[in-house]
């Protein structure tokens, strides 16, 4: 019979799992606390949370979210999830960016637009332009004709003063 503290803890992981928008499944073996809390800060600050727990209970808290179940498969060791909840692509870069810091840290799956992903699929996804980026470049390629359109219009307006200033200077 599960003890009660078990069953808060899974049902506190499945409320993270259920809101998470992508989960990275991590090893972690070997990595220090010192790197671990830097690792932990930069991905709260990402939007994201890291969750250390009992495999057992992360798989529990998977499957009652309708998360396929050979996700959970492959969750053996020492794993960390990686939990965002805003943009999906930031944490699965900040993971890539810090696990060449330390090495020790490597992604082995993850489940990204509720879809099993590999490590490779995740490296391809950490090199995406992030949310802010993409939208930068709609602003930018938005704003490109509209100031074509401007421009045109000035010049027009531009050469109608400078025929008629023409016009004044020869009388």
């Amino acid at each position: 019979m599960p003890n009660s503290k078990n069953i808060e803890k899974l049902a506190e992981i499945k409320a993270k799992v259920g809101k998470a928008n992508s989960i990275l499944f991590s090893d972690f073996k070997g990595v220090n606390s010192k790197d671990l809390t830097s690792f932990r800060e930069e991905i709260r600050g990402k939007g994201g949370e890291v969750l250390v727990s009992k495999n057992t209970l992360l798989k529990k808290a998977l499957i009652e979210n309708n998360i396929e179940e050979k996700v959970t498969n492959g969750l053996s060791g020492q794993i960390v999830a990686i939990l965002s909840y805003s943009d999906p692509v930031a944490t699965i870069k900040s993971f890539f960016d810090f696990s060449t810091k330390v090495e020790k840290l490597r992604a082995k799956s993850g489940i990204f637009e509720n879809k099993l992903v590999s490590e490779k699929e995740l490296s391809d996804i950490s090199k995406l332009p992030s949310k802010q980026e993409l939208i930068a470049k709609l602003v930018g390629s938005m704003k490109s004709p509209i100031f074509g359109l401007v421009n045109t219009l000035n010049q027009t307006q531009s050469r109608i003063v400078y025929l008629f200033k023409a016009i004044a200077d020869k009388k």
